[in-house]
């Protein structure tokens, strides 16, 4: 009986050890060169976005693998990755703020029609954000409103970071081209700000191990590409509250860095708002402190 009871309790210590080694609810678990944990924690599986991403969602399976890494005794694999770390010492990829129950709240791909609203409510609530901009999606630089949106954004504290210039994946482009869209974008905002960012979020959040775009990021001048560890998903979920304050709530007690858009096909102002003011209040409510990137970094966000 006794000899049962420990093998039980055994049994029981292993599994739990399993999970713990796994990554948690929604957190990053995949994606080429991806380093961290491949498996999920009980209860989530590990789900590809796009070759350089995948995430834990809730899935029937347990401690499920990576669909996109390499396993860690894959020689090749090893090989390239150091080389690829030592190529880029000073530049990295950051998931989460360094301190714990800090929260920084991100948006990608403004300037849009909606930015003034998005940044009244901001305001309202005393939170400083960090704005990945774009220089030709929804609102080109051309159009006077760019200009003056990433000024408003600069002059109420905010911090402003770069998305390239045409939202373009830059594992798709040569180092010359990323390095043009880049520049392009930093061109357009130091005669506003005065200042050229050295956060920036590559789109589709890929890059992350690729030898081309680190090496060219960081001669560049970037210190950081910024990604994720908690994505409401408004992008695809039309803007669904309940699943935004879900994942919220999974991450609670983690550093947070949570991905917002300014704006994303089918959503309309009203309830982009919305889903940013139950961001908001579940996230006051959980404990956390909202920090810019500077301060959840612990490092300055320009040049």
């Amino acid at each position: 009986m006794k000899s049962l009871l420990f093998v039980g309790l055994a049994t029981l210590g292993l599994a739990k050890l399993s999970n713990a080694a796994c990554s948690g609810a929604y957190a990053q678990c995949g994606g080429n060169n991806f380093q961290g944990e491949s498996c999920c924690v009980s209860g989530f599986q590990c789900v590809k976005h796009n070759e350089w991403y995948s995430s834990c969602q809730p899935g029937i399976e347990s401690n499920s693998p990576s669909l996109n890494v390499p396993s860690s005794n894959n020689n090749n694999w090893n090989n390239n990755n150091a080389s690829i770390s030592q190529a880029s010492p000073s530049f990295k990829f950051y998931s989460k703020c360094i301190n714990p129950m800090e929260w920084a709240i991100t948006f990608d791909d403004g300037p849009t029609e909606y930015a003034d609203a998005i940044l009244d409510l901001l305001k309202e609530n005393n939170i400083k954000a960090t704005f990945f901009v774009v220089g030709n999606l929804y609102m080109s630089t051309s159009n006077p409103e760019w200009a003056r949106i990433i000024k408003r954004m600069d002059d109420e504290g905010h911090t402003i970071g770069n998305h390239t210039f045409n939202h373009k994946d830059l594992t798709e482009l040569s180092a010359d081209q990323i390095m043009s869209e880049m520049k392009q974008l930093e061109d357009a905002v130091y005669p506003i700000i005065g200042k050229k960012p050295v956060f920036m979020r590559p789109p589709y959040g890929s890059g992350n191990g690729n030898e081309i775009v680190m090496n060219t990021l960081q001669s560049a001048g970037y210190k950081a590409a910024i990604t994720w560890n908690v994505d409401p998903m408004d992008y695809s979920n039309g803007g669904d509250i309940s699943y935004a304050i879900q994942v919220i709530n999974e991450a609670k007690g983690q550093p947070i860095i949570t991905l917002n858009h300014l704006k994303y096909g089918g959503a309309t102002k009203d309830g982009i708002i919305a889903l940013i003011k139950a961001e908001i209040e579940a996230m006051i409510a959980n404990g956390y402190t909202p920090v810019t990137m500077e301060k959840c970094l612990g490092f300055s966000a320009y040049k």
